[in-house]
C-alpha cells in the first residue's frame, strides 16, 4: 500500500526524511564562503549592491575592508563595475539578489561580461521561490532562460548550503574567459551533500540508482526529489535521482545514459517551464525519445505570495506531490 495514500503515515515519513537532512542558511553559508574565498584568493574582491547583510557579507567588512564594494541599488552599475575589476586582473564576485541581477542587468552580463571575455561570478541570491513572501518583484523564475540563453555563459545552480561552497570554488578555479552565474536560495534548505563529494562544473552527479523513472533537477529541488524517491521505493518504483547542478552547459553523457534504461524522464525546477532545465533536457533529446517526458515547474502564470514551503506545497514542487505525478506517469 501506498504511503500516498495513507496521510497521517505520509505526514510522519516526510518529517522523518525531513529531519534526517538538518538545514542550513543559504545566507550565513554563502557569507563564510565569499569570505573563505577573498582569504585564499588575495585577487579576489566582492562588490555587492548594498545587500551585505541580506546576503551574508556583513563580517567581511571588518576582515577585508578593502576588498569589499558596496555600489549602491545599481544593478547595471554592479556588473559594469565588476567587468572592469576582472579586466584589471581580479577576481569580481558580485553578490546581489538573482532578481535584480539578472533582470536589471541582463545586457552588462551579456555586454561587459559574456561578450569581453571577461572572469566574473555572478552570484544570484534568493532565486526561484525562496524569497516567497517578496511577490514577482522578488520571485524569480526566468532568470536561468536568460541567462543560459547569453553565449559564453556558464549557469550553475548548487542544490544546497554545503553544494554552494562547491559550486563557488570550482567557479573561482575555472579557467578564465566566461563568466559564471552561480543560482542560490535565500532562507534555511536541507543538507544532503558531504564536504568531501566530487563537484565539477558540467558534470551531473548520480544520488540514487533505478530504471523506472530518471528525476533529474537543480537547487532545493534535488532535496524533494530524493524525498520523492524515497516515497516511491516502497511500491517497487525505482528512481534515479540526477543532481544537474549545471544547467549550462548541461551534462549531455548522464542525460542520453539515464534515457537508454528507464521508463519515464520528470525534470523538476523551481523555474519556469519555459527556457529551464526541462528545456535543455529536451534539447539533448531532440532526436527523439522511446518515454514521456513530465517538465515540473512554475507554469506561465506568476505563483501567489507566501511563505516558501507552503509556496512550492501549491505549485507541484514538493516530494509527495512529485512522487504522485511520477505514479500517476508511469
Amino acid at each position: 500500500m501506498s504511503l500516498l495514500d495513507h496521510p497521517d503515515r505520509l505526514h510522519e515519513h516526510v518529517s522523518a526524511f525531513r529531519a534526517a537532512h538538518p538545514r542550513a542558511d543559504v545566507r550565513a553559508r554563502f557569507g563564510a564562503s565569499v569570505t573563505a574565498l577573498l582569504d585564499r584568493r588575495p585577487d579576489a574582491v566582492a562588490v555587492t549592491a548594498d545587500l551585505m547583510h541580506a546576503t551574508g557579507l556583513a563580517g567581511l567588512k571588518e576582515r577585508h575592508p578593502d576588498r569589499l564594494i558596496n555600489v549602491g541599488i545599481a544593478e547595471q552599475n554592479l556588473t559594469g563595475v565588476a567587468a572592469g575589476l576582472a579586466a584589471c586582473g581580479k577576481l569580481p564576485v558580485v553578490c546581489g539578489y538573482a532578481a535584480f541581477l539578472t533582470l536589471r542587468a541582463v545586457e552588462q552580463a551579456k555586454v561587459d561580461c559574456a561578450y569581453n571575455e571577461l572572469k566574473v561570478i555572478l552570484c544570484g541570491l534568493a532565486s526561484g521561490l525562496s524569497y516567497g513572501v517578496g511577490g514577482p518583484t522578488h520571485q524569480t523564475y526566468e532568470d536561468i532562460a536568460i541567462m543560459r540563453a547569453i553565449p559564453n555563459m556558464i549557469v550553475v545552480a548548487p542544490s544546497d548550503p554545503v553544494e554552494l561552497d562547491h559550486a563557488l570554488q570550482a567557479a573561482a578555479e575555472h579557467p578564465a574567459g566566461t563568466p559564471i552565474y552561480l543560482r542560490l536560495g535565500r532562507g534555511p534548505e536541507h543538507v544532503f551533500t558531504r564536504p568531501g563529494d566530487p563537484f565539477a562544473i558540467g558534470r551531473a552527479a548520480r544520488l540514487t540508482e533505478g530504471r523506472d523513472v530518471c528525476l533529474v533537477a537543480h537547487g532545493a529541488m534535488v532535496m524533494e526529489c530524493l524525498l520523492a524517491a524515497d516515497l516511491l521505493r516502497p511500491e517497487g518504483i525505482a528512481a534515479e535521482v540526477l543532481n544537474m547542478h549545471t544547467v549550462k552547459p548541461v551534462d549531455r553523457g548522464a542525460i542520453l545514459a539515464a534515457a537508454a534504461h528507464v521508463r519515464a524522464m520528470v525534470v523538476v525546477e523551481e523555474h519556469s517551464v519555459i527556457g529551464g532545465l526541462g528545456a535543455a533536457v529536451l534539447e539533448v533529446l531532440e532526436r527523439g525519445h522511446a518515454f514521456p517526458i513530465l517538465r515540473i515547474g512554475v507554469e506561465d502564470a506568476y505563483p501567489p505570495i507566501g511563505p516558501t514551503p507552503e509556496l512550492r506545497e501549491s505549485l507541484g514542487l514538493s516530494g509527495p506531490r512529485i512522487a504522485d505525478r511520477v505514479r500517476a506517469l508511469l
